[in-house]
């Protein structure tokens, strides 16, 4: 019995057999789920799945199938597709990467699907960083490993003057660092940094320009306890393209450095 159609993305396409589509997909109701989408790309069907099911795009799906891996039965626009121009069409591979290897199936999350397509929202318009910062921590939330920036490891709450070093499978553990060692050194900061980070998350303040390093590092600790040694390709795609555009060392200009 097929579902009824319900909000989508598309994650991950790759081809399946002579000419179908197997396909990682984004659900509002359920979750990420993967697909095999028959004959997607034989030309009698006038090439409409594959013109469809492109990154960045609303649709509309139904599935149907007992299994875990299911078929796709009904595909449907729910409005025009999102163009990401320059960098930020890494950053929405990005989102689509963790999305495919750390979310698991079949679990519904309505709220991270309504980050998601506010997040692809800001990069059309702007680098986005802590929208991306926001979906990534949301993304630990759903997956159990929520990063608390007001309390320690020790469930007592931070204070502005103590030092602390982040360790993955605890959370933050008071440490007697000095503030230079605390600002400088991956995963160690000051309780300053972190009640700062509380209060943009949690109360809507602005995350000061200093602290936003020490937050990207200490969320890609988080999430590289769960990715494991493999690397993400969406970074990979990035360097290259990166090194492709990057200026010839007679033009003047420095080549973009590494995020």
């Amino acid at each position: 019995m097929a579902s009824e159609l319900e909000p989508a993305w598309l994650l991950h396409r790759r081809n399946y057999g002579d000419s179908g589509f197997l396909v990682d997909i984004l659900g509002l109701n359920s979750g990420r789920i993967s697909a095999v989408v028959k004959g997607a790309r034989r030309k009698a069907r006038g090439g409409s799945h594959a013109g469809v099911l492109q990154p960045f795009t609303p649709l509309l799906v139904a599935t149907s199938g007992r299994g875990e891996l299911k078929t796709l039965s009904r595909l449907e626009l729910a409005g025009a597709g999102i163009d990401l121009a320059g960098e930020r069409v890494f950053s929405g591979f990005y989102l689509n990467e963790l999305l495919v290897r750390l979310l698991p199936k079949f679990v519904s999350c309505p709220t991270l699907f309504a980050l998601y397509g506010g997040t692809i929202d800001a990069l059309v318009a702007t680098e986005a960083e802590l929208d991306l910062r926001k979906f990534e921590l949301m993304l630990l939330e759903e997956l159990g490993y929520g990063l608390r920036f007001d309390t320690d490891a020790n469930n007592d709450p931070v204070e502005a003057t103590n030092a602390y070093l982040y360790d993955p499978s605890m959370g933050f553990v008071p440490r007697a660092f000095g503030l230079d060692d605390a600002k400088n050194t991956e995963g160690h900061l000051q309780g300053d940094q972190l009640l700062n980070m509380a209060d943009w998350l949690f109360n809507g303040d602005g995350l000061q320009a200093s602290n936003r390093r020490g937050l990207k590092e200490l969320i890609r600790l988080a999430l590289q306890l769960q990715l494991g040694d493999r690397p993400l390709k969406s970074r990979e795609l990035l360097k290259a393209f990166r090194w492709r555009e990057a200026p010839s060392p007679d033009s003047g200009r420095h080549a973009p450095q590494d995020q």
